[in-house]
């Protein structure tokens, strides 16, 4: 699932069109696809954010590069994570900085607004 913002707007998608090459866009979405289809995840693939409760960064490396989707998981429907925004990782930091506090906007937005989603597109 997505984070929606309440003009419609999907903004991972829009990260993933936009920012993101479409041989890592592929890797991102084989990534996701293999998460959902297990129930425990290595280290390697995904790690909480300390500072940020209840978000949590998927690790897809891809042609020298670390994307970083943001995702929280789902309250009503057990193992679904939604992803609330993308980024990359340099030198240990997050590109852009304020992707963790846009990320956690937007997963209290959902606390508040649980309908604030719709279904990710693998395309």
């Amino acid at each position: 699932m997505d984070y929606v913002e309440a003009s419609g707007r999907n903004p991972f998608a829009e990260w993933l069109a936009q920012r993101v090459p479409l041989d890592a866009k592929t890797a991102i979405n084989n990534r996701l696809l293999q998460m959902a289809g297990s129930r425990r995840w290595p280290e390697k693939w995904v790690s909480d954010y300390e500072g940020y409760t209840g978000i949590f960064e998927a690790r897809v490396p891809w042609n020298r590069v670390q994307y970083r989707p943001l995702f929280k998981y789902s309250i009503t429907i057990r193992w679904q994570i939604i992803l609330l925004n993308g980024a990359t990782e340099k030198g240990g930091k997050l590109v852009p900085r304020s992707a963790m506090d846009t990320a956690s906007n937007r997963r209290q937005a959902i606390v508040l607004e649980p309908t604030r989603v719709e279904r990710h597109r693998f395309d």
